[in-house]
């Protein structure tokens, strides 16, 4: 569920479309007689449908065309994130065909319910996108027939017909329509979280999800490609130069790798800027942080990480965003990774500039840490390894 909502996120103004698949897809799952384990994995497949689309422009198009040449690359993309992590690998499949259409998928030779599956998010998720002009107006009731006769002239070619004709039985009712609502997709969550099918992961699947996440917050843009893991790989680096203990250094680790996770919800348009952000801009900027928070929170095994994360742009002397944390208050993990974030988005390059040599990044950090916007030890220990650090930041090693 964190990964749903991270990949929500990129909605930007509709951050429901995963959810909204998910129930869809589980609906049409209990209407067709399937087995409530099949309807649990189709909850979950709608939820991670689109994990691998991180950029706002594609999105929009997803959301906006009923099929679309440049689909199939954010599916291989999925695809590529969850089939090595044992938890989610069962989803994997669905992932990579769910744009798929039904006339090329069922002449293949797939594992499964592999093609059936695939086939129902990708007309639960057709659902939802065309529905979704219509709920700001609230006019989507006034719509219904129109998106059933669209969608049913695709009946053996974009969709099954078994699908197909499920979808046209239960969508005759006004129920299967309002239950798009904000509120009660949000209700739909809380009554799937009930479900208990949980399981235990160990701290290197934990760390191997946190990856996951890195992929999916640095393929934002080119611009930021390995931006979380430099920033995770110079954080434990100088964690460990601080003399904290491994304990405290694997979770620092973690938190670099979680840091930008609310950045997804930052339009393109300001992350790969050419020009300085106008105040608006910055203002929006700023929320990232916060956004962080409020994806990780829910994940109450790792609070800790989810602070430090959350509290990389906070300064020394109070006037870092978005919580105004200084002095005693704002705790070393935090410190580090602050001044890693800055040392690796230097080193990287941006739409507006070259990448820095060290000894630029390294005189930009010494003139924050001399007007109190870093911690000046983290910054010694910086200039005192200056050449591992960059090569750490850049995941040269």
């Amino acid at each position: 569920m964190t990964i749903a909502n991270t990949v929500d996120l990129v909605g930007v103004d509709d951050v429901l479309h995963g959810r909204r698949v998910g129930m869809l897809a589980r609906e049409m799952a209990i209407r067709l007689g399937w087995p409530e384990a099949d309807q649990l994995v189709l909850y979950d497949a709608g939820l991670l449908h689109d994990c691998g689309v991180s950029s706002t422009r594609v999105h929009r198009r997803l959301v906006v065309d009923l099929e679309w040449d440049g689909a199939e690359e954010h599916c291989i993309r999925g695809y590529e994130l969850l089939a090595d992590f044992q938890p989610l690998a069962h989803l994997a499949a669905i992932i990579r065909y769910h744009h798929s259409r039904w006339d090329w998928l069922a002449q293949q030779s797939l594992p499964g319910d592999t093609a059936r599956f695939a086939n129902l998010i990708y007309l639960a998720d057709r659902i939802d996108v065309l529905a979704a002009p219509f709920h700001a107006d609230q006019t989507l009731l006034s719509n219904t027939d129109q998106i059933r006769a669209r969608l049913a002239d695709e009946r053996g070619h974009l969709f099954s017909p078994e699908l197909l004709d499920a979808f046209l039985a239960i969508s005759e009712g006004e129920a299967f329509w309002l239950a798009l609502q904000p509120e009660w997709v949000q209700q739909y969550q809380l009554d799937m979280e009930s479900h208990g099918d949980l399981r235990m992961i160990g701290w290197s699947e934990l760390k191997q999800c946190a990856a996951i996440f890195s992929r999916i917050i640095d393929a934002k843009s080119p611009y930021t490609e390995q931006h979380s893991q430099g920033v995770s790989r110079l954080s434990r680096h100088l964690a460990e130069r601080c003399g904290l203990d491994p304990i405290t250094c694997e979770k620092i680790e973690v938190a670099g790798l979680l840091h930008d996770i609310g950045k997804l919800q930052i339009p393109d348009e300001i992350i790969e800027g050419h020009g300085a952000l106008s105040q608006h801009e910055f203002d929006i900027m700023k929320s990232h942080s916060y956004g962080t928070l409020q994806v990780l929170k829910r994940l109450h095994a790792i609070t800790e990480i989810a602070r430090w994360a959350s509290l990389h742009h906070e300064t020394p002397d109070g006037h870092g965003y978005p919580f105004r944390l200084g002095g005693s208050a704002l705790p070393i993990e935090a410190r580090i990774i602050n001044v890693a974030d800055i040392f690796q988005a230097l080193a990287q390059e941006r739409p507006y500039r070259k990448p820095m040599a060290p000894e630029q990044i390294m005189a930009i950090l010494q003139e924050r840490a001399d007007s109190g916007r870093a911690d000046p030890d983290i910054v010694r220990l910086v200039a005192d390894d200056l050449s591992a650090c960059h090569r750490l930041a850049l995941c040269l090693e």
